[in-house]
């Protein structure tokens, strides 16, 4: 009772009209928005109670949020009433209790409603149903016009499967024609490696393999060869090429073989192998180098003739000893130069190697002062023979008179690929010299001798391109350029 009647006591306070000063407009403008905003939140509740009652078909659910819209909009309508009150009367605390149950039933129905919109929103509305009708309506009809475009599409798609089939045919026919007798094989295998299909059969690949595993049907010493291969090849789902030789009934076969992950009719993962038997190749390489060996045997021994027959002329003739050493010199530099060219079958040989081969003799005593640096860069034959003698005839000249005598000194020799003025590539070879005191004798390269017509002139003609031979008192600079 108490707590009632301290509701209703108004002692102390005052009217909110106090606040608008009592002025007749503002009061009639407060009063007259309050009763008309009262009476629309009056009138709603019952549009929706009338809804609800004639929706008999409405669920549960659906009736207690209008319940709850119905408290709402009720609330909100006295808290509008409650405003006129308290113009002329203090009656705060019953204003503040309409107003927190107002807040209350708010609450309860914003919570109530947000799991309910999804579901409301699934309700089709009439217009909605007219619309699906009249698209379902639409889909028919166009369902029977796909099926209509369908036959027709089905009767050229069986034609043309036909026409594909005819040219596959023939084009297996041509595949027939040309690889058969040929040295190649082809065959495929499934993820256990058992042999499916087999084209062009070639020992140790038979007739017989298909069906069976190649431990089945190949040799224990082929499948150590080419097992790995194909597992590899099963792993990693990447091609393999590789060289085998297998072993066969009186001779062994090489092969060279391509392993190909493929897939199988039943969707796993196969191999497709294709075996080209290069024999007769290696045997043919094989010849090549023995004669390529007798070539070279030949050779030095030309060499060594030439060179016996050079000192026996110079002792007969009283040429100085120092000719026939350096002579002798050169030729072993180019016996060296063939020895390289032709253990590469006389394809070229790479330039580090040659520099080596050419400065083998000098770098035990040379220590660190002989440096030799450049990318790997291969050289054909006649370029390589030209340049073995050029770094033979500076190596020469610095043991007895440069970087590599009692002078003491320096020698760098380096060599880079880069693009030419024509933009073409090219190669620079330069061997640069350099010592710890001016040379007391002149090196036999500053004579008009052979091994400066051979540094300035044969060298780079051979090569077809330009040289450069530089004589300061405490460095010697040799620069050749060619095209790559």
């Amino acid at each position: 009772m108490d707590s009632f009647t301290r509701l209703l006591d108004t002692h102390g306070m005052l009217p909110h009209g106090f606040c608008l000063l009592w002025q007749p407009g503002l009061l009639a403008l407060h009063v007259i928005s309050d009763l008309v905003i009262a009476a629309a939140y009056f009138s709603i509740p019952l549009a929706i109670l009338a809804f609800v009652r004639r929706r008999t078909d409405l669920i549960a659910e659906h009736r207690r949020i209008a319940i709850l819209f119905v408290l709402f909009i009720l609330g909100c309508g006295l808290t509008h009433v409650m405003g006129i009150v308290v113009l002329w009367r203090p009656a705060y605390w019953t204003d503040g209790v309409i107003k927190g149950l107002t807040a209350a039933v708010s609450l309860i129905t914003a919570i109530a409603l947000w799991p309910v919109v999804p579901r409301l929103l699934a309700v089709p509305s009439p217009e909605q149903l007219a619309n699906v009708n009249a698209s379902l309506m639409a889909e028919v009809a166009a369902r029977r016009t796909a099926l209509e475009e369908l036959g027709a599409v089905r009767a050229n798609l069986e034609a043309e499967i036909q026409h594909r089939t005819a040219e596959v045919q023939a084009l297996a026919r041509r595949f027939q024609i040309a690889t058969e007798g040929s040295v190649v094989t082809l065959f495929e295998q499934d993820e256990a490696l058992r042999f499916t299909w087999l084209h062009n059969p070639r020992p140790p690949f038979t007739r017989a393999v298909l069906g069976r595993t190649g431990d089945e049907c190949l040799s224990a010493e082929a499948q150590a060869v080419l097992r790995p291969l194909k597992e590899q090849v099963l792993a990693s789902g990447e091609p393999l090429q590789a060289e085998v030789a297998l072993p066969m009934d009186d001779h062994t076969g090489h092969f060279e073989i391509r392993v190909t992950p493929a897939a199988a009719a039943d969707g796993s993962t196969g191999l497709l192998v294709a075996a080209v038997d290069i024999s007769e190749q290696k045997r043919q390489q094989d010849h090549l180098q023995v004669i390529l060996r007798e070539l070279a045997h030949r050779s030095r021994n030309l060499l060594s003739m030439v060179d016996g027959i050079a000192r026996q002329t110079a002792k007969a003739e009283g040429v100085p000893k120092e000719f026939s050493q350096r002579f002798g010199a050169r030729l072993t530099a180019l016996g060296q130069a063939y020895d390289l060219l032709i253990s590469h079958d006389w394809r070229g040989v790479d330039l580090d190697t040659l520099a080596r081969s050419q400065l083998a003799h000098l770098a035990p005593e040379a220590g660190d002062r002989l440096r030799i640096e450049g990318p790997s860069l291969d050289v054909g034959p006649e370029t390589g023979q030209y340049l073995a003698l050029a770094i033979h005839e500076l190596a020469t000249n610095a043991a007895k008179y440069g970087a590599l005598s009692e002078l003491g000194g320096q020698i760098t020799l380096s060599w880079r690929r880069l693009e030419g003025p024509d933009g073409a590539p090219r190669i620079e070879v330069t061997w640069d010299e350099t010592l710890d005191r001016p040379m007391s004798e002149a090196p036999a390269g500053r004579r008009r001798g052979f091994g400066r017509l051979l540094l300035e002139q044969l060298t780079p003609r051979a090569v077809k391109g330009q040289a450069s031979l530089v004589f300061e008192p405490q460095a010697v600079r040799w620069h050749v350029g060619f095209p790559a």
